[in-house]
């Protein structure tokens, strides 16, 4: 029997995988996604440094994998894909086998195994290990680019390693081999994702329950404290510490002793091998066993963590992506430690209103190193003299959720946690009620339900009635959480993530919960720390703000994994409660399959068309059309991930447009990005900045504030020099009299002037030869603002010093106001998806998000000759939220063009780009959104008055139907969903404004009229 339980736990489980890897496989996306991926793809294809802490292993993996594209450019990004795809069948497989040595340990407490529990066991394994596969966040992660797939991967072997080890410890002299093995795992990991550290508890408590067999409350404690001890040593303390060491010895050897750069890292690593072997052999003479095992796992995990040798190495070659430039020991403990991301209080800290005490504003952090070549030295760039922010002791507290100083954060800290005097620290009470309801409900529990009870709908980041909740699909639940659930309008009813799987994963998952529990108390406690670590623990370190720029449920699949164990052992729970009925292995088979059919059965059903990213090819599209909206050796400017990474990968792996430069606003507050700037990359020109680096460098010129010093305008030349001069009257005093005094560096005038070489303007085609005459001798630019950023600068002379050579341009997506556009946008053309700089103010103000004028001959050639569309017309392609939300963009450009078209008298064109639109952007595809409205408005003004009528029609038509459907709410929840409701009624009065311009009759209007005092009658 033992034998046959091998060879068949064996075969289901690579049959369990075969499962997830097809699905996977077969749904994966075939390019660059948007967020992250295009950056690991990138850095993966090129081995190019990605941002920190990295993830070396990653890359080299990735880089492998990318080879078997056979030199076809746009098939590398598929390769990349397929690494987290087999990353996740394999860690379905490793789940498989976990949940089956689980279920054993509890079928042989009932005596030996027959062929009844074995089919239940097996049934355990592929209910619970096919649960995870078709799991909403994980099938997310396992069809992209991404580090999570790889990061899970780790973590279930190396919980799987352990019940290894517990299985061979008591017959295997050589089963310690699999610690170290986890060791070696832990230190890999470290070069994909930390998600594997959260395991070490767990593994802890297994390995203490069975070297002890007799526990006591106080060994129990102990145990735990000392596995606590242990994630803190791996987490904060090796790592770290050794990263430490090397720095330090770096700067004595070359900086005190006047040795060559790096004699300090190899003397180092000499050293440390030294104590090694020393350290083997005295534990191996005195019989110390224990302590030789640490040893030798602190020398797997570090050969593990190797990995990230690679980072320096390739960052010292100076690649185009090279974030943070961590090209020796000090950097890349900065780089480690995430140094540019700041850090956050998590149980003791201060509040979001925090006041700086007045004794002592300011701490000192740690100086600042930089290797200089010429020197032969490290130099301090930044001694950080006065730099950390100290705060009153009366503003700190205990569990500080609420620490954000952003005001958009504070506008949820009190809008959550009912705030009433934001001069106050919040109260524990306040912080508890945030947490409960913000971060664990709203940002874990939320996630968990998606994943094990089912999902509302694909809208993001939101927290009310109709959007982004998770739902059951049993009205009677769902109604008592989330109000009405029939007559749903069909934004909300045909929306592809909404998936049912009436609780039964939960319910069968929570019965597993139980039924280990009374079974087997050892391995529920360390499956239950395990799901802990992985999940409240995770809301805890995170300390998530207030409107999050995007989900965060990829953050948690280490808990969704722990629970689909769960789900596996409740399978095992049902067969023991019907065990009488259970003796015969039909029955077994029957309940397995019963199972199978009604928990992952459903949730692959309900899933697979929202998780099918095969054929999508959206941000490749996007990003080439934001690079086809630029002129030759333009400098395009965007700021956020969306923007940036898929143009990152389309120019570094498929070598499109490498002639632009993408510089990225929020980057360039950083030397390394500036230093990047400043080089060639590929056929793209550096970008023209005078800056010298100890000009630019961290500490210096990071912050600026206003202070008005020089009455009228300067020379942009007069006001670039006199920010760079470090004369005494570029700097002020802040907090006079303190301890932490300090000195602040100024700008004297927001009015600066910049000439315009007329000559130039005109040979490179920046204005056409007929509008000459309107070319100014200079721009009067206000900056309007009282602190300017580094970025702010570089910009200022970015423009100053391009002298019109070169083509500027600003992403769309830069913003939405004047202050991000840096008060350039009366100057603003729009050729595409981007906005360029002319000379030439054409507007005086800014309509909505529109800013500055259509170039239409540009701009029409650009979006019908040129661009691309991702196949998003296609009903088979699932469009998320985050694809449809920036495809948005192009329905409302196209419809200004079509606007700006008509105006020019060139109807048959503007037509021609409507019809483009909506060919490209259907209906059932996009729906009615406010960003139709741009369309339909150029649908008249084209003369296409049935197409506008017909799309009016429609839009009016489903609005009536949303706010029927808001009308069943009750009236304390029609408060909650008052923004949808209030949002219908917008766009109900704003489309019957666009009919009523356009030409239609009183009649006509009046109808339209009625019908909405019909709609929104119940709502007055």
């Amino acid at each position: 029997m033992i034998q046959q339980y091998k060879k068949l736990n064996n075969v289901i489980g690579w049959l369990v995988f075969a499962i997830a890897a097809f699905t996977y496989l077969t749904t994966i996306e075939p390019t660059s996604s948007f967020w992250d991926c295009g950056e690991y793809i990138s850095t993966s294809v090129k081995l190019q440094v990605g941002h920190p802490p990295g993830a070396p292993l990653f890359q080299l993996v990735g880089n492998f994998f990318s080879h078997f594209a056979m030199g076809d450019v746009t098939q590398q990004a598929l390769m990349v894909n397929i690494v987290s795809a087999l990353s996740s069948a394999f860690t379905i497989l490793f789940l498989f086998w976990t949940i089956t040595a689980l279920a054993k340990k509890m079928a042989l407490k009932d005596g030996e195994l027959n062929v009844a529990k074995m089919y239940t066991i097996f049934g355990s394994g592929a209910v619970g290990a096919l649960a995870y596969t078709f799991s909403d966040s994980f099938w997310f992660s396992a069809t992209e680019g991404e580090v999570y797939a790889m990061s899970s991967f780790f973590t279930a072997v190396a919980y799987w390693a352990v019940l290894k080890w517990e299985a061979a410890a008591d017959t295997d002299p050589k089963a310690n081999k699999w610690l170290l093995f986890i060791a070696f795992l832990v230190g890999l990991s470290v070069g994909v994702h930390i998600l594997v550290f959260l395991t070490i508890p767990a593994i802890a408590m297994i390995y203490y329950f069975k070297k002890f067999e007799k526990v006591t409350t106080r060994g129990f404690i102990i145990a735990n404290v000392v596995a606590l001890l242990v994630l803190g040593i791996i987490f904060k303390g090796i790592i770290p510490l050794v990263l430490n060491l090397f720095g330090s010895l770096e700067i004595v050897f070359v900086n005190t002793l006047g040795l060559p750069f790096n004699s300090g890292t190899i003397f180092a690593f000499l050293l440390i091998a030294v104590l090694v072997i020393i350290g083997l052999n005295y534990t191996k003479k005195k019989n110390l066993p224990l302590y030789n095992q640490a040893i030798l796992g602190f020398v797997f995990l570090m050969i593990g963590y190797s990995s990230f040798v690679v980072l320096a190495i390739r960052s010292n070659a100076n690649t185009p992506i090279d974030e943070n430039n961590p090209e020796d020991a000090l950097s890349l403990l900065n780089y480690y430690n995430r140094v540019q991301y700041g850090d956050w209080p998590i149980l003791y800290g201060k509040s979001f209103n925090a006041e700086y005490d007045p004794t002592e504003p300011f701490k000192d952090g740690k100086p600042i190193y930089k290797k200089d070549e010429e020197k032969g030295r490290y130099v301090v760039t930044d001694d950080n003299k006065n730099s950390i922010p100290n705060y009153k002791d009366s503003y700190k507290g205990f569990f500080p959720r609420m620490w954000s100083e952003d005001p958009n954060h504070i506008k949820g800290y009190v809008q959550i946690a009912g705030i009433k005097d934001k001069s106050k620290r919040p109260t524990l009470a306040q912080n508890l009620k945030f947490f409960f309801k913000y971060q664990l409900g709203k940002m874990y529990f939320r996630y968990f339900m998606w994943n094990f009870a089912g999902r509302q709908n694909d809208e993001q980041h939101r927290y009310e009635l109709t959007k982004g909740n998770w739902v059951s699909g049993i009205n009677v639940l769902d109604e008592a959480r989330l109000g009405p659930q029939n007559n749903l309008p069909p934004v909300l009813k045909n929306n592809k993530a909404r998936n049912h799987y009436y609780l039964l994963p939960l319910l069968l998952g929570i019965w597993g919960l139980i039924f280990q529990y009374q079974k087997d108390k050892k391995d529920f406690w360390s499956v239950l720390l395990f799901f802990l670590f992985t999940g409240v623990a995770v809301v805890l370190y995170t300390n998530h703000k207030p409107f999050e720029p995007r989900e965060r449920d990829y953050a948690f699949v280490g808990s969704f994994y722990v629970f689909a164990i769960w789900i596996g052992l409740g399978v095992w729970g049902l067969f023991e409660v019907l065990k009488a009925k259970m003796k015969t292995a039909p029955n077994a088979i029957m309940l397995s399959v019963g199972l199978l059919v009604l928990v992952p059965g459903i949730m692959a059903k309900e899933n697979w068309d929202d998780h099918d990213r095969s054929n999508r090819y959206t941000a490749r599209d996007m990003a080439k059309a934001y690079l086809d909206s630029c002129e030759k050796n333009a400098i395009l400017f965007t700021n956020g991930d969306n923007d940036t990474f898929p143009l990152w990968y389309v120019q570094e792996v498929e070598g499109y447009r490498t002639d632009v430069r993408v510089v990225n606003l929020s980057l360039l507050n950083t030397d390394w990005y500036i230093d990047q700037m400043k080089r060639k990359a590929y056929d793209g020109d550096p970008v023209p900045l005078s800056f010298e680096r100890d000009e630019y460098q961290q500490g210096t010129n990071d912050v600026l504030y206003y202070r008005n010093t020089v009455n009228g305008t300067l020379m942009v030349d007069d006001f670039l020099n006199y920010v760079k001069s470090g004369r005494k009257d570029s700097y002020f005093q802040a907090f006079p009299g303190s301890k932490s005094s300090k000195d602040l560096k100024l700008f004297p005038t927001k009015k600066i002037r910049v000439p315009i070489d007329k000559e130039s303007v005109l040979a490179n085609g920046v204005v056409s030869q007929s509008d000459s005459a309107l070319i100014p001798e200079y721009i009067d630019w206000t900056l309007n603002t009282n602190v300017l950023s580094k970025r702010d600068l570089m910009v200022v002379d970015l423009v100053a010093q391009n002298a019109w050579d070169r083509p500027i341009y600003f992403a769309v997506t830069v913003g939405n106001n004047s202050k991000s556009f840096f008060w350039l946008d009366q100057y603003f053309s729009l050729e595409g998806l981007a906005y360029r700089f002319t000379p030439i103010a054409k507007t005086t103000q800014s309509k909505g998000i529109e800013f500055g004028v259509v170039d239409t001959e540009k701009m029409y050639d650009n979006i019908v000759n040129k661009f691309e569309w991702g196949n998003m017309e296609d009903p088979d392609v699932y469009l998320d939220e985050t694809n449809r939300r920036l495809s948005y963009n192009l329905r409302s450009i196209m419809g200004r063009l079509a606007s700006s078209l008509a105006k020019e008298g060139k109807k048959d064109k503007a037509l021609a780009v409507c019809d483009l639109a909506m060919e490209k952007m259907t209906i059932e595809q996009f729906g009615y959104s406010y960003f139709l409205l741009s369309l339909i408005d150029g649908y008249y003004k084209a003369g296409g008055k049935e197409q506008g009528d017909a799309l009016i029609e429609g839009y009016i038509s489903e609005l009536e139907q949303e706010l029927a459907y808001f009308a069943q709410f009750s009236q304390k929840d029609r408060v909650a969903v008052s923004d949808d409701w209030q949002s219908s009624g917008q766009y109900f009065q704003m489309l019957i404004g666009i009919y009523q311009e356009n030409g239609a009759s009183n009649e006509e209007v009046t109808n339209y009229i009625k019908r909405y005092n019909a709609a929104i009658t119940p709502f007055r």
